[in-house]
């Protein structure tokens, strides 16, 4: 009986665990879908401010993030881009996006930018199927921006997310990739925003032309400017 005793006390302690350490370790996880920093270091050329855009075709956190990106970067710079739409199959389908080709920046903050994967999550922006998205993400990543690759490996590959019940924000997506990431270095440090800005439902029945021409009426996508203002 004894036994029986501490077996069923046993079970009902890994149960309570199981249920409450998630809620437990949140506060001590990476948070998503708002600018937290990460360090005091400013990564960016000196007198520079740099925000690099992480993303893939077709992500709809990207494409809400586009419409941030370019309303703020377009007092800094000439913007060439493209419209597009979200991966139709995803939890938030043909979400509107700009698709960023060029900027040409005409003042002291700079916008640097890389596409990962295709609309579909199913091979590379290259149309190149492998066997690893999150291997070929950081390689990339890597390559493109190797003073800012430590610190999506750290805080968007290896520590745990929240609300990704012990995986990483790059685990909790099917298949497992990069995410939309966004960094911002300045002389007040370094921050990162994994996941979007505002919910990507705000736009999903305007058309890219809409949004553009609306862009300063929509108060989420304004309060996303702000954010990035004050970080500057």
């Amino acid at each position: 009986m004894k036994w029986k005793n501490l077996i069923i006390l046993a079970a009902v302690v890994a149960f309570v665990l199981l249920f409450t350490l998630p809620y437990i370790l949140y506060p001590f996880e990476v948070p998503l879908d708002t600018f937290f920093k990460v360090s005091n270091k400013d990564l960016a050329k000196p007198g520079y401010v740099c925000i690099i855009l992480i993303s893939w075709y077709g992500c709809p956190f990207g494409a809400a993030d586009s419409w941030v990106l370019y309303s703020f970067l377009s007092h800094y710079g000439k913007i060439v881009y493209n419209f597009s739409y979200s991966d139709p199959q995803d939890v938030y389908p043909n979400t509107p996006a700009i698709i960023f080709k060029e900027f040409y920046p005409n003042s002291s903050v700079l916008f640097r930018f890389v596409y990962l994967y295709n609309r579909y999550l199913n091979a590379t922006a290259c149309c190149k199927v492998v066997s690893n998205y999150v291997s070929f993400g950081l390689s990339k990543i890597s390559s493109c921006f190797p003073q800012y690759c430590p610190l999506v490996k750290e805080y968007v590959v290896n520590k745990w997310a929240q609300g990704g019940y012990f995986q990483s924000a790059a685990y909790m997506g099917n298949p497992p990739h990069i995410p939309t990431t966004i960094i911002i270095s300045s002389s007040k440090g370094t921050y990162i925003l994994i996941g979007y800005i505002y919910n990507p439902s705000c736009i999903s029945n305007m058309t890219p032309s809409y949004i553009l021409s609306h862009l300063n009426s929509l108060s989420f996508i304004q309060s996303g400017v702000e954010k990035i203002e004050n970080l500057i």
